[in-house]
């Protein structure tokens, strides 16, 4: 029987994610953009999503579509960015797509994915859908 307070690499790795979160959080410094509602917007409390892209997601194949998130979600990590929750998104391009912030305007949220792909990142922005 195992130690069942030994973690295996996956529990450290989800571990000091979240330690990380915590500290940036607590020094006001936030992972990722959080987010916000600009006052009388058109669609009320919905932003613009700045989604990561991924691979093509096979739709009956449950282990290919997990090999696909994990594939992007590794990208994400290795430029550095963290992401609070893996909020993965489903839409027509059948890709793995991850919200990595959601933004009030357009405007930042294209200014945000300029960045991003300076950083080797395959970017979208898309509406915030409910």
């Amino acid at each position: 029987m195992s130690d069942p307070h030994e973690m295996d690499a996956d529990d450290l790795a989800r571990s000091i994610q979240r330690m990380t979160l915590m500290v940036r959080g607590e020094a006001g410094q936030s992972p990722v953009p959080k987010p916000e509602i600009e006052p009388g917007s058109v669609r009320h409390g919905l932003g613009w999503w700045v989604l990561a892209q991924g691979g093509q997601l096979a739709e009956e194949d449950f282990s290919a579509r997990e090999a696909a998130r994990d594939l992007l979600l590794n990208q994400v990590r290795r430029a550095g960015l963290l992401v609070a929750e893996n909020v993965w998104v489903w839409d027509e391009t059948g890709n793995a797509q991850l919200v990595l912030a959601t933004l009030p305007t357009e405007e930042r949220a294209q200014r945000l994915a300029e960045r991003l792909r300076d950083k080797g990142i395959s970017v979208r922005v898309r509406r915030e859908m409910p």
